[in-house]
């Protein structure tokens, strides 16, 4: 019986060698198949991935758009690379199949630098690449492992290669950055797999880690965003988005995953997409906005309540409104909560005025009973006596509107920091010079659906005059003229509820060329 156990003993250990080895190898070999995706999240939140595969590459040849995003110059250079290396039959038959990462991520001197990452079918056959290359025309010199590549007798690029990983920059920092990327299976990269089987029939995939885009923004911010962008600085969440092809914009969709439950965006990951009508209110000088859509104000209240306790506001907010019930014999909750119908906004216009909005199911209702905690500003406008009531209903868009001055009309409540933004508001409003009647409004509507859960949008032309106060002049030039982003009449970023994640659209519209000029003093970016 003691030989029947010593041999059941064996035999299990001896099962269990095989098992780690097996296993151990799958994980050595899934660590040596996936290193450039390791390379390309290394040093970078923003990451584009294509497969190498002629008639993707040649889709992609006839999207314009993307030299309007980068700059004439880094689009060059990704051209030539293209090119040179990529479409090489020669070189190509060694990368066959294989997946290319471009990723971008913060320089010198105000720059934006880019990886581009792929890998060798063998590693036996680096030194074959190197004399394609040379024989291509390329002239490479090797300086402390990293090689520089000169190729047209004029553009530098640099070379990288480790075992089967091959690495191309426009700097040498990028590519000593990734060229030992640490192996372990971060969440971004967790992510970036656990998506990549839904993504293979799309022609190109881009990848965000929201956490690095604020080290990104460095590079063209002195500061970081702000105003009804600002939500983008620090959200903990990674976004996995289908490039759909088309010449006349760009279009991503796709999904967003957010990593932090105390987010104010995780209050909406479960409510089902509503269509927009507050922005019928938006007066055509909007430079953007940011629109949420709560179709069950009661039943979102109660996660409202735990985004308090998270963030340590509960009892600020249980103060303010016992407060306001004591003071004036008014019971707050007997208004917004009643008399709110489903959508709130916060927007900006092009003069940097800060307004925000809900609507109301009666607002002639509402506009009496707030009378005992206003005073009156002219006849159209009152001012708040109260601070934080909105914010105590709706939390953090309203963050900032602590007592202010405010208006309703046809079923709107809008308020603002300043009475002179409220009048022109008004003026724009009752004059009819809206943003939803503008045709580039219109023509952005025609390509997207208007039923979201939350909102993004930003007029390019309505922002410049915000941007340039915030940004640095050579993204400002490249966002200034035609050939760059103001090529684009509108930026939309929708995210859809879905069962505690976001289905996501993201659109870049464009300016029709009858009514496009050009700034001849500017010039793209380097």
């Amino acid at each position: 019986m003691k030989r029947i156990y010593f041999t059941l003993i064996i035999l299990l250990l001896a099962m269990a060698g095989m098992a780690y080895l097996y296993f151990s190898k799958l994980n050595r070999e899934h660590s040596y198949n996936e290193i450039s995706l390791y390379a390309a999240t290394e040093n970078s939140g923003l990451v584009f991935s294509v497969q190498n595969d002629k008639s993707v590459l040649d889709i992609l040849k006839g999207q314009n758009f993307f030299q309007k995003l980068i700059g004439a110059t880094k689009f060059n250079q990704l051209s030539l690379l293209k090119d040179k290396i990529i479409a090489n039959p020669a070189i190509n038959n060694l990368i066959s199949k294989r997946d290319i990462y471009i990723s971008f991520s913060a320089g010198k001197n105000k720059k934006i630098d880019y990886l581009l990452s792929t890998q060798l079918n063998d590693e036996r056959d680096k030194p074959m690449l190197l004399e394609m290359m040379r024989s291509n025309g390329m002239q490479i010199t090797d300086t402390a492992g990293i090689m520089k590549l000169i190729v047209n007798d004029s553009t530098s690029l640099y070379l990288g290669m480790e075992k089967n990983l091959i690495l191309l920059s426009n700097q040498p920092a990028p590519v000593k950055t990734a060229i030992n990327p640490q192996k372990k299976t971060t969440e971004f990269v967790a992510y970036i797999q656990s998506n990549n089987k839904l993504s293979k029939n799309s022609v190109g995939n881009l990848y965000i880690d929201f956490n690095k885009i604020p080290a990104l923004l460095k590079a063209t911010l002195p500061g970081t965003l702000s105003g009804n962008l600002s939500v983008f600085n620090h959200q903990d969440s990674f976004s996995a988005l289908n490039y759909n092809f088309s010449r006349e914009r760009v279009f991503f969709n796709g999904n967003t995953h957010l990593n932090d439950k105390n987010n104010y965006l995780y209050l909406f990951t479960n409510l089902t997409p509503q269509k927009n009508t507050i922005d019928n209110l938006l007066p055509d000088q909007t430079a953007n906005f940011r629109l949420f859509v709560i179709p069950n104000y009661k039943t979102w209240r109660n996660s409202l309540k735990e985004w308090f306790k998270a963030n340590k506001d509960a009892a600020k907010v249980k103060n303010i409104i016992e407060k306001t019930n004591r003071d004036y014999h008014l019971d707050p909750e007997d208004i917004l909560p009643v008399y709110f119908k489903d959508q709130l906004i916060t927007f900006q216009l092009k003069s940097a005025e800060d307004i925000a909005a809900i609507n109301l199911t009666n607002g002639d209702r509402v506009k009496q009973l707030l009378l005992d905690i206003s005073e009156d500003d002219n006849q159209d406008i009152k001012l708040m006596k109260v601070s934080g009531l909105f914010y105590c209903y709706f939390g953090e868009p309203f963050k900032k509107f602590s007592k202010p001055y405010y208006t309703i009309i046809d079923n709107y409540l809008v308020f603002s920091n300043r009475s002179g933004a409220l009048e022109e508001f008004l003026n724009a409003y009752k004059n009819n010079k809206l943003l939803v009647n503008t045709p580039d409004y219109i023509n952005l509507y025609s390509q997207i659906s208007n039923n979201s859960s939350i909102t993004f949008y930003v007029n390019p032309k309505n922002s410049s005059g915000l941007i340039r106060k915030n940004i640095y002049m050579p993204f400002y030039k490249h966002f200034t003229i035609l050939q760059g982003v103001d090529g684009f009449s509108s930026f939309i970023y929708q995210l859809n509820g879905d069962k505690g994640n976001f289905q996501t659209n993201l659109l870049l519209n464009t300016v029709p060329e009858s009514t496009a000029t050009i700034n001849p003093n500017l010039q793209p970016e380097n």
